[in-house]
């Protein structure tokens, strides 16, 4: 059955008309769509129509672009530490000690006050006892008896991991075992006895033997630990007892004084860069141009105007470190390192 012709010109007209009034509303809707959008507020608990806001935009403020140079602290983690660049400058230093006794005698308590200094502490750990006896993992020497050098390897990596300015310490011409473990080929690297047939000086404080610091294997087995403590990850090492044993009963033909500068200037070249300093204690040497401190004990408060004045160090504050149990504010113009202060039991 066929649709007469009159029939479909009507619906056509019908569909086109329909079709003609749909894209009339969706223009209108459009239209009233974006003139309402002026009265939409966006708010925390949706949208909401304002029609009394103003059709006017509201006047806005240029925009300047911020000053070069300027420094914004990053902050991950911790909101209360900022990260920032590490400085290549030697900075003033406040922070601890621990002795070889602590590690030795109170190991468990050395590790739990470890565990609660704040981030970026300084701390000084001695590595080396004055006898010889390493007290972390080495190949350069023997260990302190039974004593378990991995519990202060794991020391090291937590305060490195605190972020901690790490300093080691050991006995620079100081050692016993030494020359025990080769005495044959070691013994010429020692300070040999006055009017002896060449065998060793030795003192009462171990007892123990003495290197020869114009020795050229002397200086080269320092930097061989210099070399290890740096790449564990150690900021700085203090060579204690940089110094001739204070006797005449040792065999020794140059001049001492002069001796202990050129030693000292050559491990400060040798050994120091950008980020780690070679310093000294025990010592009456000038100290070198480079990257090192001076760390003294066993003075007075009162004594300190005195002793900075003969000093004369190119940057006293940072350069004199101050190691002592005194809480005398006085110190604290300087550098000053106080034993860490262990749990009580």
């Amino acid at each position: 059955m066929s649709i007469p012709y009159r029939i479909r010109r009507n619906l056509q007209r019908f569909f086109i008309t329909i079709f003609a009034l749909v894209i009339i509303c969706a223009v209108c809707l459009a239209a009233w769509l974006l003139w309402l959008n002026r009265y939409v507020i966006y708010t925390e608990d949706g949208v909401k129509i304002d029609f009394d806001l103003s059709p006017t935009l509201p006047s806005g403020q240029l925009a300047v672009p911020p000053t070069p140079g300027e420094t914004v602290n990053i902050v991950y983690g911790d909101e209360d530490i900022p990260i920032v660049e590490p400085s290549t400058e030697l900075m003033q230093m406040i922070g601890c000690t621990i002795s070889s006794d602590m590690l030795l005698n109170n190991l468990p308590a050395v590790q739990q006050a470890v565990d609660g200094l704040p981030r970026g502490s300084y701390v000084l750990l001695d590595i080396k006892t004055v006898r010889g006896d390493f007290l972390y993992t080495t190949a350069l020497g023997r260990k302190a008896g039974a004593f378990d050098t991995a519990e202060v390897d794991q020391m090291i990596r937590t305060l490195k991991d605190k972020g901690c300015y790490l300093i080691a310490r050991l006995p620079a011409f100081r050692d016993y075992w030494y020359f025990l473990d080769d005495e044959a080929g070691r013994v010429p690297y020692g300070l040999p006895r006055a009017g002896g047939n060449g065998a060793l000086w030795l003192d009462d404080s171990g007892p123990n033997y003495w290197f020869n610091p114009a020795v050229p294997a002397t200086l080269n087995y320092l930097v061989q630990i210099i070399t290890e403590l740096r790449t564990l990850g150690f900021d700085e090492v203090v060579l204690s007892d940089f110094r001739f044993p204070n006797t005449d009963q040792i065999r020794f033909d140059g001049d001492q004084a002069e001796t202990l500068q050129d030693a000292a200037k050559t491990l400060v070249q040798a050994c120091t860069s950008d980020t780690f300093a070679v310093s000294f204690a025990g010592t009456t040497i000038e100290l070198p141009k480079g990257r090192c401190r001076l760390y003294v004990e066993n003075v007075s408060a009162n004594d300190i105007p005195l002793l900075v004045a003969g000093l004369a160090l190119e940057n006293s504050t940072v350069q004199l470190v101050f190691l002592t149990d005194l809480l005398d504010t006085r110190f604290e113009t300087y550098s000053v390192l106080r034993p860490l202060e262990l749990p009580i039991e």
